[in-house]
């Protein structure tokens, strides 16, 4: 475990940015900008010009790409992925080996379980965080600390009265999802899945 934030202080700075010496988990010459109080698990890597908030955590094996900023308090599990461009916000928490492609974009406290291969945040309704995700072999819709099927979904927030928003997205999700090649694909069957 490397204590990230003081590893990343005794760096040159340039324009705000640190200038990595050459680690095995940063490049020489790629630029971050770290946070206090962050840690990296074992083998992991930073792309170029990541940016980690305060209380971000890394577990064993996470690879960043490049470009990619994560709010402060973000919690990675070990093994995570994130492609070029992705941005998590506010205390995002990735379950073990997540793989989010590049350009996903994740909003304040989203939560995802461990096996995500696609992500959408589907933003705030009732109160909680919503996303639409791959887990494993099935799309699913994740509510705060819940992830279900779309009919488990519907089955649980039916009876109550306050998530009549909840139900909306439910319902948008699962439209959404017969349309984005991604999910549609695991939706139909038409794609196999790595073990």
């Amino acid at each position: 475990m490397v204590d990230l934030s003081a590893e990343v202080s005794k760096w040159p700075v340039v324009d705000g940015w640190s200038v990595s010496p050459g680690k095995d988990w940063c490049a020489k010459g790629f630029r971050v900008k770290v946070g206090t109080e962050c840690s990296l698990g074992d083998g992991c890597r930073l792309g170029y010009w990541c940016s980690l908030g305060d209380k971000c955590s890394l577990g064993a094996g996470c690879i960043l790409g490049d470009w990619c900023s994560l709010g402060d308090k973000c919690s990675l599990g070990a093994g995570c992925r994130l492609g070029d461009d992705c941005s998590l916000g506010y205390k995002c928490s990735l379950g073990d080996d997540c793989s989010l492609g590049d350009d996903c974009s994740l909003g304040d406290k989203c939560r995802l379980g461990d096996w995500c291969t696609f992500a959408r945040d589907m933003g705030v309704q009732s109160g909680y965080r919503h996303v639409l995700a791959i887990q494993g072999d099935r799309v699913v819709f994740i509510g705060g600390c819940h992830t279900f099927s779309f009919d488990e979904a519907r089955e649980y927030w039916a009876s109550k009265p306050d998530r009549v928003e909840t139900l909306a997205a439910v319902d948008f999700a699962e439209e959404l999802a017969a349309l984005i090649p991604e999910t549609a694909a695991v939706l139909s069957g038409k794609v196999e899945m790595v073990e």
